[in-house]
């Protein structure tokens, strides 16, 4: 069994009706439902937060009796992970989620999961198979009645709409939305109507970027009148159930707005208000203040730091899997080079987004494959489980490890990040990549590939230190992290694992055929997301130099110093 999370976070900022919730829950069901409460607040404030809770508000459901709970908590789990950029982690969750409510018949939160995984899909660029998974939503929502379910699939089909460049069709379903909120409970209305009117004001904002482009003057201030009149539709509406997150997407469309109208000293204005929100909420799942910053300076000549503020969004777009995103991050930033006379980098940047795109619709499809490979896995498991309760926990141990590997997949390592003790650090991040590989897929076989990622993921775990985190981080690339770690040992413990894979004679593998490494490591201070994340950009980069060097070695060598 893997370790259930560590201690709870403090939350001093949390509100007061769901902290006395926490501090008065006498039972189990009531300390697993404040804490799924505290989940879904922190999920728009801080998401490594919101994680734990929703993990332990788990570990407390799963003994109970009650499938509707542990959909639910799967459900905002989910949710949380896809803003974590964890798609696989949040689809295998999903999975889950689905095959409990219909094994136990519960239609009304089938809608919810199938409007969550909408939204994964989203994220990943499958716009397809959002679409698909939102109407799905709406026919379950419609057939319980449940006006909140309805509302907000509303809403996410017109941001869909919206994204896909229908106007239109967005239009339509926040009109439906309208008029679905005119007899909902008060509490429905009050609680959607900043997302009816940040939508509209969103979808006439594009309208009028759109019209501008193609010198429609008409047209174009038609659609900012009407985005004028949204935003200050949300703004009341916000005077109920105030938000920052919501609060920063308005600065920022404000922004847009004096852009296309040429007041950019206003421009700048509210885009600073929008990158004060985003600071200061430490967020990162809203990129609307940046490239509304990005925007503004563009507009007024300052291309070096537009650059800056969308490369500052593409790494977190990039971190968290946002495949449209991306694409649309690297078309604006081809766009700049192109503008600043710099075509040869305008050119390498759109075959970067080429390229990114193969690799989006080879992601995809995998997660596609990992989806219905669960959905099997769960059938057989509840065949031979005692109950409901022991599958999904199998089911929770499998989904934290690599299928063909055995190995710690992504999420399974950010579990136990979370879960080590103060005091763990440095850590000794290594990054690892079998060298070749593409060649030994072609000249072999993709089955000769698998086994050679199975054989060296077994080596690996051999030669790997004790208590350190070995994971599959994709492709051809390992990952190892030890806590705790001596920089006085590191460059001989990257190499003792080099050598045993240099030096392993591979019976298993077709005849002749050798394997080898080139490895990169750095050190991370603490266990800190932001830590690590860092340090494995630098072991990225010393792995590079590494192949550069001519591939099955280490770098930095031992002479080398680097931060510890």
């Amino acid at each position: 069994m893997e370790p259930s999370p560590g201690p709870l976070p403090a939350l001093p900022d949390a509100p007061a009706p769901l902290r006395a919730a926490l501090e008065e829950a006498h039972d189990e069901p009531a300390r697993a439902a404040a804490l799924l409460a505290l989940a879904r607040h922190y999920r728009e404030h801080t998401l490594d937060t919101a994680q734990q809770l929703a993990q332990a508000a788990l570990e407390l459901a799963l003994p109970l009796d009650d499938p509707a709970l542990v959909v639910d908590t799967l459900s905002v789990l989910a949710s949380i992970e896809e803003g974590q950029g964890l798609h696989e982690s949040a689809f295998d969750h999903l999975a889950l989620a689905l095959d409990l409510a219909r094994t136990h018949g519960l239609d009304d939160l089938r809608s919810r999961v199938h409007n969550v995984r909408a939204i994964v899909r989203l994220t990943a660029g499958d716009l397809t198979g959002a679409r698909r998974d939102f109407l799905e939503a709406q026919t379950l929502a419609r057939a319980s009645g449940d006006p909140l379910d309805l509302a907000n699939i509303h809403v996410n089909l017109a941001f869909l709409e919206q994204h896909a460049g229908r106007a239109a069709e967005a239009l339509h379903q926040l009109n439906l939305l309208e008029e679905l909120l005119s007899t909902a409970p008060t509490d429905v209305r009050q609680l959607m109507a900043p997302y009816l009117h940040e939508n509209r004001a969103a979808t006439y904002l594009g309208l009028a970027r759109r019209a501008h482009l193609r010198g429609r003057a008409d047209a174009g201030a038609e659609a900012r009148g009407r985005a004028w009149a949204a935003l200050a539709a949300t703004w009341a509406a916000l005077e109920e159930t105030p938000s920052r997150m919501m609060s920063l997407v308005l600065e920022a469309h404000t922004a847009r707005l004096h852009v296309l109208e040429g007041d950019l000293d206003r421009a700048l204005t509210h885009a600073q208000a929008a990158m004060r929100h985003h600071r200061e909420a430490r967020q990162r799942s809203y990129l609307d203040a940046l490239l509304a910053m990005a925007e503004v300076q563009a507009a007024r000549e300052q291309l070096g730091a537009a650059h800056e503020s969308y490369r500052e969004a593409l790494g977190i777009a990039r971190e968290q899997g946002r495949h449209r995103d991306i694409q649309h991050l690297l078309r604006a930033i081809a766009e700049l080079h192109e503008r600043g006379g710099d075509l040869g980098s305008a050119l390498a940047v759109t075959r970067e987004a080429l390229a990114e795109a193969d690799t989006t619709l080879e992601r995809l499809a995998a997660i596609e494959q990992r989806h219905d490979d669960l959905f099997r896995e769960l059938r057989l498991a509840r065949a031979q489980a005692r109950d409901w309760k022991e599958s999904v926990r199998h089911a929770e141990e499998q989904a934290r490890h690599d299928v063909l590997t055995g190995l710690l997949n992504r999420r399974g390592l950010h579990d136990r990040l979370l879960a080590l003790p103060e005091g763990s650090g440095p850590l000794l991040v290594v990054l690892m990549d079998i060298d070749d590989f593409k060649g030994i897929n072609d000249r072999h076989s993709h089955a000769a590939g698998d086994e050679a990622l199975r054989a060296v993921a077994a080596r690996l775990r051999e030669a790997a230190p004790p208590n350190s985190l070995l994971v599959r981080w994709g492709g051809e690339e390992f990952l190892l992290l030890q806590p705790n770690a001596d920089p006085t040992e590191a460059y001989a413990i990257v190499e003792g694992l080099r050598r045993a894979v240099a030096e392993h004679d591979w019976p298993t593998l077709p005849p002749g055929l050798r394997l080898t490494l080139s490895a990169g490591y750095a050190f991370a201070p603490t266990p800190a997301e932001a830590d690590v994340r860092a340090a494995t950009e630098q072991a990225d980069e010393f792995q590079y130099r590494a192949k550069r060097a001519g591939r099955n070695r280490v770098c930095p060598a031992p002479s080398s110093s680097i931060p510890a």
